[in-house]
């Protein structure tokens, strides 16, 4: 007999899941997980950058399980987490939350208009050449490179698609792929950004991950352009990052020695919507 499964659509700044609570005993995660990219695909499914799947956790309110709109395991996904915060409230688990991701134990705030997401990570930006462009590789539970460019103000999406595409499947820089960001600076806290995203494998509307690896970088070439200002200090930083679907906000600090920078209490802010609730059929 055909199982009936029930969703949520939800998208914070555009980039939006296919969700799902899956901890019931009888939930049939494995052959949901092979339905994923059906589910995701945009002419024949739901449509969809990705799926969340809500699972039970011994330590912690939740485990959020990601995948890629191909199916394929995505590690971290900072607005798909800010979303399954709020679907969790939906569900009756408090407005502050514990998860789990992997091994990582992240905290969510779920307020009226907005969700946060502390993120329990420390990146260290480190900085290549591509094709004779200076990139940062930047891990925020998944993998990015960013590039800051004035140039990319008014690139046409061919651009970012066509490099986003050859630069995420360099093998031999990124043997398991990378998430690409083209940003430019609007102004001292605020940059524009736009992601091609692995697994996806196009652009998407925005990236939580990305802004933050955005804001970062950001920082991080203020300090290589400032070396004067490179002492030891702690500051904070609260960043805006405009997505082509909206806003995403990073806050983060940034602790200096004569040796390195530490980026750490990193928090990521924004938008998670429902947009209709369904049924699948299994």
């Amino acid at each position: 007999m055909p199982k009936h499964i029930e969703f949520v659509k939800m998208h914070g700044a555009g980039n939006d899941f296919v969700v799902m609570d899956g901890r019931a005993a009888d939930f049939p995660l494995a052959e949901i997980l092979q339905r994923i990219p059906e589910l995701c695909h945009r002419r024949t499914g739901i449509g969809a950058d990705g799926a969340l799947i809500l699972r039970p956790s011994d330590r912690s309110d939740y485990t959020m399980h990601y995948l890629n709109a191909d199916g394929s395991e995505a590690g971290m996904c900072g607005n798909g987490a800010r979303c399954l915060a709020r679907f969790a409230t939906g569900l009756g688990l408090p407005d502050t939350l514990q998860f789990h991701v992997n091994d990582l134990l992240y905290r969510a705030e779920v307020f009226k208009h907005y969700v946060s997401v502390h993120f329990p990570v420390e990146p260290v930006p480190v900085t290549m050449e591509i094709d004779g462009e200076v990139w940062y590789q930047i891990n925020t539970g998944t993998e990015h490179v960013v590039a800051i460019d004035p140039k990319f103000l008014k690139a046409p999406k061919r651009l970012f698609r066509e490099k986003g595409r050859l630069i995420r499947n360099r093998i031999d820089l990124f043997p398991s792929g990378t998430n690409v960001n083209f940003a430019s600076t609007l102004e001292q806290n605020r940059l524009q950004l736009v992601t091609f995203e692995r697994g996806v494998e196009d652009l998407t509307l925005a990236c939580g991950t990305g802004a933050i690896a955005t804001a970062i970088a950001r920082c991080h070439t203020n300090t290589l352009e400032n070396p004067e200002d490179s002492g030891p200090t702690v500051k904070e930083h609260h960043m805006q990052i405009d997505c082509p679907g909206g806003p995403l906000e990073v806050s983060f600090s940034v602790a200096r020695d004569r040796v390195q920078s530490i980026y750490k209490n990193i928090i990521l802010h924004g938008p998670a919507v429902r947009v209709y609730e369904g049924q699948f059929i299994l």
